[in-house]
């Protein structure tokens, strides 16, 4: 999501600056050390102190910063990264490697799940152990995320995923499968629905989780200045992002220890009430994602738009939307209740855009009514 990039590259310009300051300290200690003056010894006695404490920071961090923004659930089932055994290679012709994992119980009702950018499929940790029971699920990692490879062309439009979709679904032979998608996720199944309308008959439901209908920068909070700014600012930083990818992925990981993605991960993507595992577990899947790759998806999401096609929609659909949603707020779940024939709207609260983490519980009780309700 556009504020989430900026949020991020802002987080690794931080840590960037960090890393100077640790270095310029230890030089500093180093050429003043030895001097005899009482002023350059205490000199050199400071930056020592305060190389050694950025230092400290700089290597466990997280794990103040973690128990800082972080509630204690009695009972609370922890999110693991992990994958499901069954996983498939899907090759796409555009140089693409789709990873696909299958799991659940083969020749029940088909699950797809699609997850948000700046993510894998782990982030379904709670629905892969819920549904698992009774559906057959698939997963799959969008390219150059998780276990995909990037394509060739280097195309991250959303026709491109919605492409990528349709393939997932005509090699897993599922029949009448359900689509549920978070976040850019959503925006997948709607574009889809967009270019593939013959084949909407064979779907027999959509999920569309904390997502919009068009281009973010238009629904996310601060849309009039983010959308003031895409073409002048957010632009040029998918550029430069993509130029410096090594060395920000290393910043984004550094930014990983000492806990400054976990600050911006809690206020941009929780409501408050997640536990520290849950925390941490977002920014893990998040330091996972090149920023290139971000950068692309994010270049793809501006020339998105499934307005047209929302009251077109001939499917059960369940739209689940937050109350403190901050990238997608609940206005864009709202628009698309109203649109989408027949659909149903799901308001979690308090919650934000990892609602499906943080209310794991309600999220998967409002799915699972939803689903007991869809025709056989």
């Amino acid at each position: 999501m556009p504020i989430l990039l900026l949020a991020y590259f802002l987080t690794n310009l931080f840590t960037i600056v960090f890393i100077w300051l640790e270095v310029y300290l230890w030089r500093q200690w180093y050429l003043y050390k030895d001097l005899l003056t009482e002023h350059d010894h205490d000199y050199a006695q400071r930056c020592l102190i305060g190389a050694i404490a950025i230092l400290v920071y700089l290597l466990i961090g997280k794990s103040i910063i973690r128990l800082l923004l972080s509630k204690t659930r009695k009972g609370e089932d922890e999110p693991k990264a992990e994958r499901l055994e069954e996983q498939q290679q899907l090759q796409r012709p555009d140089g693409s490697i789709i990873n696909v994992e299958h799991g659940g119980v083969k020749g029940k009702q088909t699950i797809v799940f699609i997850h948000g950018w700046n993510s894998n499929s782990m982030q379904w940790y709670y629905q892969k152990k819920y549904f698992g029971k009774n559906y057959h699920l698939v997963l799959m990692d969008h390219p150059g995320l998780g276990k995909s490879k990037r394509p060739d062309n280097k195309d991250y439009s959303l026709e491109k995923l919605a492409a990528d979709l349709d393939a997932v679904i005509e090699q897993s032979g599922a029949k009448d499968p359900i689509l549920w998608g978070h976040s850019m996720g959503g925006f997948t199944i709607l574009t889809y629905c967009k270019e593939y309308p013959k084949k909407l008959a064979k779907i027999k439901g959509l999920i569309l989780e904390h997502t919009t209908y068009t281009n973010p920068v238009k629904t996310s909070i601060l849309s009039g200045l983010l959308t003031a700014i895409q073409n002048p600012v957010l632009k040029p930083i998918c550029w430069l992002m993509i130029a410096l990818s090594p060395v920000l992925w290393l910043s984004r990981w550094m930014s990983y220890l000492n806990g400054n993605m976990l600050i911006m991960t809690r206020f941009m993507t929780f409501a408050g009430t997640q536990t520290g595992k849950q925390l941490d577990f977002t920014s893990l899947l998040s330091a996972m994602a090149p920023p290139a790759i971000t950068a692309r998806g994010v270049l793809g999401m501006f020339n998105y738009d499934a307005t047209p096609v929302l009251n077109r929609i001939p499917i059960p659909t369940l739209v689940v939307g937050a109350d403190t949603d901050r990238l997608t707020k609940l206005e864009a779940s709202i628009f698309m209740n109203k649109s989408i024939p027949g659909s149903r709207l799901v308001t979690l609260a308090p919650a934000g855009h990892m609602g499906f983490v943080e209310r794991h519980a309600e999220v998967n009780e409002a799915v699972a009514g939803f689903l007991a309700e869809l025709p056989a």
